[in-house]
């Protein structure tokens, strides 16, 4: 075995060292004398002659902070994906299929985002690299012969403008400040072969001593879906002519002269994306593109989505200053994400058209994906909203929310993952995820970062060991031991320093001062909460936190392999629960307290309890009843911590239950969501689209369904469902071998079941103390229930 940890270590560095050899010399350019940190959007062209048309023309292209890259005015790619210095991506495009005989021009937009860029962009300088395959072609290569031009039309909508002139603001944002074009100062048409660049300066080639600072590796996701969603309808309008109703965003609203009016756009679901707006006339006129989840009834206080009449709109904007000429079209830099758009619209001596607007939604491209109906359209819409709000949180990174943040959470992974992995069979964003969040690693705690890529300085410990658990969670769905063995290390430096912070009279974890994020307060803050010094003491949630994942290792550990490494592990494991038991349980309550002897409880503390088999088996249904009828506890488990009380149902055997405790899901959908929110907590109603949320999605599958993987790698398959009070449910999830396809109808006391498994895949049917074999193929079963 170690031979083969050895070998499979290896590999998997190989490809970095090929990668930076191959890029080392990759010609990086600028623009000359650019303060190159700063905030700034660049234009950069290469004008050239083709006798011939290739067959084909493969580039290498990147950038710092991003570009858009055009051939003869089409736009043919956007990046590059999100990484870090180390694994800096470059995109591999065809070029080929644009160009054309005689005259052609590649063009490039670059923009720096500079200190309001999204936190999620790592960032050196200013630059921009276009590099060939074929030497044929390398004078193509950026160099000092390509033309730059710096675009004085842009200007940066700052954080603290957005955020706060309103004061509507509350929590966290860190997608990047808004855009404020000049349509007066800009080179429309820049990106056109017929354009004159005659004024424009040559660029400036980058030297560095030694390498580049950025390291380059092609892009291992594939590029985003792109597919344009229209608006539903226009809500209200002021100022003008009243148009409420149905648009598609493609018929033509004119707003007359010197007048100031709005238009509230209503797409009906949230999405995201790059909205554009075109429009004619109207020199001198300014439009703020205002983008929300929902509207407001004050500050703070989320409407029903649905609902719009005397409430506010807040949210993060653009502005658009256009010149008067005909079809000017604004796009901003970097992807919005929104169900409401207003248009704040000041028109001067002229009147001004707008000819459309429509959204290029931008995501990234699972295939085919799962299915669920039953007899029940309330649980239809929460597997679809959950569906959805997945998507919405997919794209060169997992996001916790596409509105707020758009980071790339440890803890907010776990469930993602989940959902993928039931819901598709493209587990490359998955395992990038993993990947990236190793490569935030602190030197000297062992510990990653809160969220990565991104510029955040602190270390997250519990986000750390989510990354743990939901390695296992993989590998026992897919089974990839090349993948999981080159994290080993990190696995066993991480374990090792909460080890090293355990107390050596409770047992318990004593005296951090890292972050040790778990789950939302119902009230305010996070838990478990830390003292004013903000350290975390004696901590049982933390401390079972931490055996939670001790398990999980052991679990991985022994599959792949490392049985001597688990025995460590696992002996350290029996040691904490048993501290815990001793010095946590409250005899009284039969609960355990947040703290030893302490009167404070949670479900979160009890919840974990059972995952981690501190109590007897024959005892965790009674605690885990206990939990969901005890109404004294001071703090409760989220939408995203609910994900354990479902495992924990599945552990005590409960999974009936699950279809009784989707209340935050109904509420969500009550409120008018079309994706599932951040807590569930009227208290904590910020983001309306959290993929650690939406869970259900695959819950519905596993549990509800009962599709689970019988062996390690989903080799075989136990149909086990759990149906409740429904009576019909007809489902699809995609395998390795094929698609799995369940159909269950229920008439008076018998149960009709259909399976469909692909050939090469066997399985068992467990129900109701009935165990069947099945076999690939269509299964029929009759059993009473």
């Amino acid at each position: 075995m170690a031979k083969k940890y050895l070998s499979i270590l290896i590999l998997f560095l190989i490809p970095f060292v090929v990668q930076s050899q191959t890029n080392e010399d990759a010609p990086w350019i600028s623009y000359p004398s650019a303060n190159v940190t700063d905030y700034g959007v660049y234009h950069f062209r290469k004008a050239f002659d083709l006798k011939e048309i290739p067959t084909n023309l493969n580039i290498h292209v990147s950038a710092d902070n991003r570009y858009n890259l055009f051939v003869n005015g089409h736009r043919v790619s956007y990046g590059p994906a999100k990484g870090d210095l180390e694994t800096y991506k470059y995109d591999i495009v065809d070029i080929a299929p644009y160009l054309v005989q005689g005259e052609n021009v590649i063009a490039a937009l670059v923009y720096n985002g500079g200190k309001d860029r999204p936190l999620a962009f790592i960032s050196v300088q200013t630059a921009f690299m276009l590099d060939v395959e074929n030497t044929e072609y390398a004078f193509l290569r950026t160099d000092t012969n390509w033309k730059v031009f710096k675009n004085p039309a842009y200007s940066v909508i700052s954080y603290d403008e957005m955020l706060f002139s309103d004061q509507w603001f509350y929590g966290f944002y860190a997608c990047g400040g808004g855009d404020h074009l000049d349509g007066n100062q800009y080179p429309w048409g820049w990106e056109e072969i017929q354009f004159d660049e005659s004024g424009w300066l040559n660029a400036e080639r980058l030297h560095f001593e030694g390498s580049a600072p950025w390291n380059l590796v092609p892009r291992n996701i594939p590029f985003m879906a792109d597919h344009i969603v229209y608006p539903a309808r226009i809500r209200e309008n002021t100022g003008f002519t009243e148009i409420v109703g149905a648009w598609n965003g493609s018929s033509k609203i004119t707003i007359p002269a010197n007048l100031t009016a709005s238009i509230l756009i209503d797409f009906d679901l949230l999405t995201m994306g790059y909205p554009e707006l075109t429009v004619s006339g109207g020199e001198n006129s300014s439009i703020k593109i205002k983008y929300a989840e929902a509207l407001y009834e004050g500050v703070n206080l989320k409407a029903h989505r649905d609902s719009v009449s005397g409430k506010t709109m807040f949210g993060v904007w653009d502005i658009f200053e256009t010149d008067g000429n005909g079809s000017r079209t604004f796009r901003p830099l970097w992807k919005r994400a929104f169900r409401y758009v207003k248009l704040e619209i000041e028109t001067k001596e002229e009147p001004l058209d707008i000819l459309s607007f429509l959204n290029e939604y931008s995501g990234y491209p699972y295939p085919e994906m799962a299915t669920f109906v039953s007899n029940d359209q309330t649980l239809n819409e929460i597997f679809t909203n959950s569906q959805r709000t997945f998507q919405m949180c997919s794209a060169e990174t997992y996001y916790d929310t596409p509105y707020y943040e758009q980071l790339n959470y440890g803890g907010d992974n776990r469930p993602i993952a989940s959902i993928s992995t039931y819901n598709s069979l493209d587990d490359r964003l998955l395992r990038e995820m993993l990947r990236l969040y190793a490569q935030s690693e602190n030197t000297e705690t062992s510990l990653f970062k809160s969220a990565y890529p991104s510029t955040f300085d602190f270390d997250q410990g519990s986000w750390s060991m989510a990354w743990i658990q939901t390695l296992l969670d993989y590998y026992l769905i897919r089974g990839d031991d090349d993948f999981i063995i080159p994290f080993v290390e990190n696995i066993e430096k991480i374990l090792s320093f909460y080890d090293r912070h355990l107390d050596e009279k409770t047992g318990l974890i004593g005296v951090v001062n890292n972050q040790n994020f778990i789950d939302w307060s119902i009230g305010k803050g996070s838990l478990p909460r830390s003292n004013e010094q903000k350290e975390m003491i004696q901590s049982t949630m933390l401390t079972l936190y931490f055996a939670h994942t001790l398990d999980c290792t052991v679990r991985l550990f022994n599959e792949i392999g490392l049985e001597e490494k688990s025995k460590r592990w696992a002996l350290l494991s029996e040691g904490i629960k048993s501290s815990v038991l001793k010095a946590s349980w409250d005899e009284q309550k039969q609960l355990f307290t947040d703290y030893p002897g302490g009167d404070i409880f949670s479900q979160q503390t009890n919840i974990l309890a059972i995952l981690c088999d501190v109590v007897p088996e024959n005892q965790q249904k009674e605690l885990l009843n206990r939990i969901l009828s005890y109404d004294g506890f001071d703090e409760m488990a989220s939408s995203y911590f609910s994900f354990f009380l479902f495992k924990a149902m599945q552990k005590t055997d409960q999974e009936d239950l699950f279809l009784e405790n989707l209340d935050f899901w109904y509420d969500f959908l009550a409120r008018g969501l079309t994706t599932t929110g951040e807590t569930g907590f009227a208290t904590h109603d910020r983001s309306d689209s959290h993929a650690w949320s939406a869970h259900p999605a695959y819950y519905m599958l596993n549990s509800v369904c009962g599709i689970k993987p019988a062996e390690v790698g989903f080799k075989s398959v136990v149909i086990s469902p759990h149906l409740g009070s429904l009576t019909s449910v007809k489902a699809t999830m995609p395998h390795t071998e094929g698609l799995i396809s369940v159909t269950y109808e229920i008439s008076g006391n018998e149960l009709n079941a259909s399976i469909e498994l692909p050939k090469n895949l066997n399985g068992t049917w467990e129900y109701n103390g009935e165990v069947i074999a099945l076999k690939g193929g269509l299964n029929k079963i009759k059993q009473s229930i």
